[in-house]
This record gives structure tokens, sequence and C-alpha cells, in this order.
């Protein structure tokens, strides 16, 4: 019996529920139909302000609904958009690089091609028939340009003792040569050396070498100095002399070296010393104009 009673229940229960949610159904359409027929006929059967206070959250839901998956929508056209934007500008800066580094190449040869005509300027006619432009291809340890192999040899003819110049000057001298390479030091190795004159007057002349007995010549070479000392100690030479190739020896004259940056009287050895700035960068040397040696046996 009491089993019976519980399902009976249940059942009313059920029941009672759809007749509840039957009646909130029809609440709401009749409500719906009241305002419709207010609005044609005047009379509204049901409150408008009842009616509305339920309906409005919805509409108000639902618009916000469409108005955020409009949003979206448009987010996402304007992302792919974006999207495709930014790789084409990807696609833009790489060709841009390539030009520049193109264009960077270019400038290099021109620059280097105008440094080889100036060192031609540096060097009688009578050589420049002789003479034959290369790049320097390796080098030495360390910072400076001791000695450095260049991509020019015997096939390309390139003989030892050829004069080694670039566009600011006096470089140094080729000591072996292969086919197709050869080596060269440059006036700061200690087996180099080379007779100079002063500009303002050819008649004071000395030599340029490192193995000269100068005290605390290490310290000028690690700042990339060259050292000399004057023939004649009565020579009138001052910081800021400019200095040449004198013509004696391999090299031909006129070619640019540098400025004299110190003078040292050594009273005792009746010495007189030169420091000299060079005008060649011994830290970076790029191309090259190798001449002819003079045959003066």
């Amino acid at each position: 019996m009491i089993s019976l009673r519980f399902d009976k229940n249940k059942k009313e229960k059920k029941i009672n529920l759809k007749v509840i949610a039957t009646g909130v159904v029809a609440i709401t359409l009749i409500g719906i139909v009241g305002i419709s027929i207010g609005r044609y006929s005047g009379n509204n059967p049901i409150g408008d302000k009842f009616v509305l206070d339920i309906i409005e959250p919805i509409g108000k839901n639902l618009n916000n609904g469409f108005t955020f998956l409009k949003d979206n929508i448009k987010d996402i056209i304007n992302y792919k958009n974006n999207s495709k934007k930014v790789d084409s500008l990807q696609d833009e800066n790489e060709k841009l690089k390539e030009e520049i580094i193109a264009l960077n190449n270019q400038l290099d040869d021109v620059q280097s091609l105008d440094s080889l005509k100036k060192a031609l300027n540096y060097i009688d006619e009578k050589y420049q028939a002789k003479s034959i432009s290369a790049s320097v291809v390796g080098k030495n340890d360390g910072n400076w340009y001791d000695s450095f192999i260049i991509g020019a040899g015997k096939n390309q003819g390139v003989k030892e003792e050829g004069i080694v110049t670039n566009g600011n000057g006096l470089v140094g001298i080729v000591y072996e040569v292969s086919d197709n390479y050869s080596k060269a030091i440059s006036l700061l190795d200690t087996k180099s050396s080379v007779s100079f004159k002063l500009l303002k007057d050819s008649n004071f002349k000395g030599v340029i070498t490192q193995n000269s007995t100068l005290d605390d010549k290490e310290n000028y070479k690690n700042k990339g100095y060259l050292c000399g000392y004057m023939f004649d100690s009565s020579y009138n030479v001052l910081p800021g002399d400019v200095i040449t190739t004198s013509g004696l020896g391999l090299y031909p004259e006129g070619i640019p070296i540098g400025e004299v940056d110190k003078v040292i009287d050594d009273k005792n050895k009746s010495m007189k010393y030169v420091v000299v700035k060079p005008y060649v960068n011994f830290k970076n040397i790029d191309d090259v104009i190798i001449i002819e040696p003079r045959n003066i046996g």
C-alpha cells in the first residue's frame, strides 16, 4: 500500500509540473498576444510593463549575443587579413635586405677601385704598366698586418720583391711567390726597411726600420707606428713632417709613408730617431697594387 501511494504521489507531481509549465507558456503567449492586441486596438488587457519586464532581458541578451558574434567574426577576418599583410611585409623586408647587401657590395667595389686608382697616382708611369691589382686573402695572427697573403701569384705576373701599396700609401714588399698566391710583409715587420725623404726637403733622408736601436720601440709598434732614423742628426725634422719613399733601393720614389709623430735626439749615439704615424691602416688591408720591382743589380 505504501509503495502504491508513493508511485501515485510521484505521478501527481509530474502532472502538476507539466501543468505549471504549460501555464507559464500560456501566460507568456497571452501576454504577447495581449500586447499585440493592445497596440492595434488601443486596449491592453495585460499590463505592458509586466510583460515587457519579462521579455526585455531576453531581448537584450539575444542582442548582446548577436553583437558578440558579429564583433568576433570581424576580429577573425581582420586577423587573417593582418596575418597576410605581415607575411607580405616580411617578404618585402627580406628582398630589401638582399638589395642593401648588393648595394653595399657594389659600393665596396667602387671604393676599392677608387683606392687603387689613387695608389697609381703615387707611382711613376714607367712602373704603372707593370702593376697588378689583387685582394688580401689572409694574414698573420694578431691585430696588425705584419705579414699577409695576396690572392695573385706568378700566373698573374707577381714577382718576388714586388712593391705593395694601397690607396693610402706604402704597405710593404712581396717575399715569396707561388702560382696563384703571394706572401708579403708590411712595414711593421722587423725584416722590412725602406729609405725615405722629407717632402719639405728631399735632401733630408732616413730609413724606416723596426730593427732600430730606439728605446721603447715595441710600445710604438703596439700602436701601429713605424720607427726609423735620419741619415744625419743635423737634419731639421719636426713632428707633422710628411715622409715619402726616396727612390733609393727597391722602392720607386714618391710613395707616401706617413707623418712624423715624434723626434728623439740621442746625443750619446749622435742619432736622430723618428716615430712615424703611417697613412696605411695596418689593422685593415683589403685591396692592394703590386708593382714590379726595379732591376738594380
